[in-house]
């Protein structure tokens, strides 16, 4: 590489040789993960220093090229500082978490750090200009060979992954009937070249980058056939109070684990102490995944509509027409295959936070940074607001979901690897999940003590989306969307204000007798709706277990099969197969 050596010649390389270990240094955190030594040479270490190589190699003079590096080498600490919390490399979540949320509140995720940061940054910028000038002075360039060579190489590189993605495009075909966003979404597999290098570090910033910039023009798209969508909802004056309606969505919450609902554990101690609070005992979601569940929930979408997207927009919309300012808060991914159809209802929202580094991948943040979100948001002090919360609640991993001080029921197996398929870890499954359900019954409680502060009519709904397998009694399945009865059933329930009760005697005594009837995740739009007292043309009453109209209906599954009539067979209470796909996921 050198053509000139003069006196500063050691200074010069050992600067140069100082950057690029900076740069490669987290590739060392993915070999400490215990990634194979020949896999993390091939496809971290190489592939990585050969992009380093490749800008350098730009310029004649690497005491100018090497200024090419700078955007990457900034970068370093905050990528040491996400593998080390999250024990992942940055990809597109870590990316849709930057561009969706507003930082000023989501500061949480560099709590704690700012000024190690700040001294961080400072460091890598002196270093730059102390190498860059001692290049320059040492008159240090490229010899003729080195340049082309390294083009040759990156060359060479570029056509076998060409060659690669080719390969992988034949071995998984794209569904010919997918129109396009499920192409670029629910039915398109990650690129060859991501599954390859998404943890070689800066080549997985470029590959997290693209994927962000698909799925975003992907929903884009989407969106703007429902753009022009409107329910022509409408809301009379309520007194002059001010209103509060919240939607929680649960994840993977049982009613049979509750402790509202007759669960030997104590499992929902806090709100058994709030007067009030109804438990919704027989409710059941037609779906077991989360991607088309959750806009069975919040949309008119039914459970025959087996589209990924809904040509019609949700009760976030519905509730933006009536006047009401909207609130999306989540702890869940605002990208991905599992939450891309969600995501898209969410942007439908005035304010739009993704709270969670990590999703649901890895422990990330608990569902406790809600409450702090609920309760900015309840100080701005609205007319009218609307807010929804999408929680991690009792997602797989169980123990990654509740801090230290809720594991109670012994032992879970927290902090240890559990796998979930693995029925020797039956009882840590179970206690883990039990834990998971205490930490939700924490945040609901704390949700609903906020609004009791509120001089509000104030109405809290928590519907979870699915339910989930526990290795029951002989049991062998673990998880959710196995057709048993386990995934279907959910937990669900209502807690409203002292106000609200004065405003609505009628749909709170409705509610009551609502607890035991036979429900539908797919009737929340309509309950929601009803609750907060909004019309619109098409309305259908009948559909609100808050409305005295309400009548209860057939429960049919995606499957076409009717969840009460169909008999559930063996030890997993199995439900016949109807017209079950092997395509869902999450």
């Amino acid at each position: 590489m050198i053509k000139k050596l003069p006196q500063s010649q050691s200074l010069a390389v050992v600067l140069l040789l100082s950057l690029l270990l900076l740069l490669l240094s987290p590739q060392w955190l993915v070999l400490q993960r215990g990634q194979d030594l020949s896999l993390w040479l091939r496809f971290g270490l190489l592939p990585a220093a050969l992009l380093l190589l490749l800008l350098l190699s730009l310029q004649r003079s690497p005491g100018r090229s090497v200024w090419l590096w700078l955007p990457l080498a900034l970068l370093v600490p905050q990528e040491w500082f996400y593998q080390l919390t999250y024990g992942k490399a940055t990809d597109a979540h870590a990316m849709a978490i930057i561009f969706e949320t507003d930082l000023a509140e989501a500061a949480g995720y560099l709590s704690g750090i700012g000024w190690l940061l700040f001294a961080a940054l400072l460091g890598i910028l002196l270093l730059f200009g102390l190498t860059s000038s001692v290049l320059l002075a040492a008159q240090l360039h490229w010899p003729r060979f080195c340049r082309p060579l390294i083009w040759g190489c990156t060359l060479a590189g570029l056509c076998w992954v060409a060659l690669q993605e080719r390969q992988y495009a034949i071995d998984y075909p794209l569904d010919p009937q997918a129109d396009a966003t499920q192409t670029a979404l629910s039915r398109r597999p990650l690129p060859q070249s991501h599954n390859l290098f998404y943890q070689s570090f800066p080549l997985n910033l470029l590959l997290a980058g693209n994927e962000f910039r698909v799925q975003q023009q992907a929903l884009s798209a989407v969106a703007a056939k429902s753009r022009n969508f409107k329910f022509g909802a409408a809301q009379p004056e309520v007194q002059g109070e001010r209103q509060i309606y919240v939607l929680v969505i649960g994840e993977t919450l049982r009613p049979d684990r509750l402790q509202l609902n007759g669960y030997g554990r104590v499992t929902t101690p806090e709100l058994a102490s709030i007067p009030g609070v109804i438990s919704f005992q027989d409710m059941v979601s037609p779906w077991a995944w989360t991607r088309m569940s959750v806009p069975v929930i919040i949309s008119r979408k039914t459970a025959a509509n087996h589209s990924y997207f809904f040509d019609e927009k949700s009760l976030v919309a519905a509730f933006g027409e009536a006047g009401f300012r909207t609130y999306w808060l989540s702890t869940q991914s605002p990208l991905g295959v599992h939450d891309s159809s969600v995501a898209l209802h969410a942007s439908e929202a005035d304010e739009v936070q993704y709270l969670n580094p990590v999703g649901y991948k890895k422990e990330g943040f608990y569902d406790e940074v809600l409450l702090d979100a609920f309760k900015r948001v309840l100080a701005k002090q609205e007319q009218k607001q609307l807010i929804v919360l999408h929680t991690l609640g009792s997602h797989f991993s169980y123990t990654d979901r509740y801090p230290s001080a809720f594991d109670r029921f012994l032992p879970s197996g927290k902090g240890q690897k559990i796998g979930m398929h693995d029925k020797a870890n039956r009882e840590l499954l179970s206690n883990g999940y039990d834990n998971t359900v205490l930490y939700t019954d924490f945040i609901v409680a704390g949700l609903i003590r906020q609004l009791q502060q509120q001089q509000a009519i104030a109405s809290l709904l928590l519907v979870s989306d699915h339910g989930e397998n526990i290795f029951d009694g002989d049991c062998d399945k673990s998880g959710h969307g196995h057709n048993t009865e386990f995934d279907y059933r959910v937990g669900a329930l209502w807690w409203g204000s002292e106000l609200f009760s004065q405003q609505f005697p009628q749909k709170t005594q409705q509610l009551s007798l609502s607890a035991r009837q036979p429900l539908l995740t797919s009737q929340t739009f309509h309950t929601m709706l009803q609750l907060a007292d909004i019309h619109y043309p098409t309305q259908q009453s009948e559909l609100s277990f808050a409305s005295a109209a309400f009548k209860p209906q057939r429960r049919l599954l995606w499957t076409g099969v009717d969840f009460d009539q169909a008999a559930k067979t063996g030890q997993c209470r199995q439900l016949p197969q109807g017209q079950l796909s092997a395509d869902a996921t999450n």
